[in-house]
């Protein structure tokens, strides 16, 4: 699983639904699980410009945003939405809500161009660095997943692929593929995001997310 600001840098709005990311061992819903009153009282992102560099990235980031290399993903944080541009070179727009907790909690919310459906999404991210107003200037995400990754070549009980845990955290719904889950309560998916970083922490991680500046160039 990529980071969290490598996956939504990336333009992933939209791809939940064209890739079935409901089908990877996601906690995914269709009805947001937080509101902006989740967030309160809980430091929130800087706003302005974020990158997300990969490891060995040669990036200048004095210069605007649009001439970094592929290796620097960027995102602009304002008025609790992500914009940036996607690998089509199309704007995206992804709204999200960064719930207080231990671990934290982003909510993305994606949606298929046009009038189609929503889904959210869920993030566990650690802030590494607060500016002097207390605002996240640095964090680390991962992906909140239903639970441990199923072995390699898992099957159903009708023998095609599964793709979903096969011990799913306190608290997460299988869907009736066994390929994703939803979260019960609030604080099933809390325990879900604490979990699902030991998950990811078996490959090494790149750089942390971090503000830039302000503005959104």
């Amino acid at each position: 699983m990529r980071r969290l600001g490598q996956w939504v840098l990336r333009g992933a709005a939209g791809l939940a639904l064209a890739a079935g990311l409901s089908a990877c061992n996601l906690v995914i819903t269709t009805e947001p699980t937080y509101t902006a009153a989740d967030a309160a009282g809980a430091p929130a992102m800087k706003d302005g410009l974020w990158v997300s560099v990969e490891k060995g990235c040669d990036v200048d980031l004095k210069k605007p945003a649009t001439e970094w290399p592929e290796c620097a993903g960027w995102i602009v944080v304002k008025d609790g939405a992500m914009t940036g541009v996607g690998d089509d070179g199309q704007p995206f727009k992804v709204p999200f809500v960064l719930a207080a907790g231990d671990p934290r909690v982003m909510q993305i919310e994606l949606q298929e161009k046009g009038d189609g459906p929503k889904l959210f999404m869920y993030i566990g991210v650690k802030p590494v660095k607060s500016d002097g107003e207390g605002r996240i200037i640095e964090y680390t995400g991962w992906i909140v997943q239903c639970g441990p990754p199923p072995p390699k070549d898992s099957k159903r009980e009708d023998g095609q692929p599964r793709f979903g845990t096969l011990e799913p955290s306190p608290g997460m719904v299988m869907d009736e593929q066994q390929s994703g889950c939803t979260p019960s309560s609030k604080a099933a998916l809390t325990g879900a995001a604490k979990l699902s970083e030991r998950y990811e922490l078996s490959e090494p991680r790149g750089e942390a997310t971090r503000w830039v500046r302000d503005g959104d160039k």
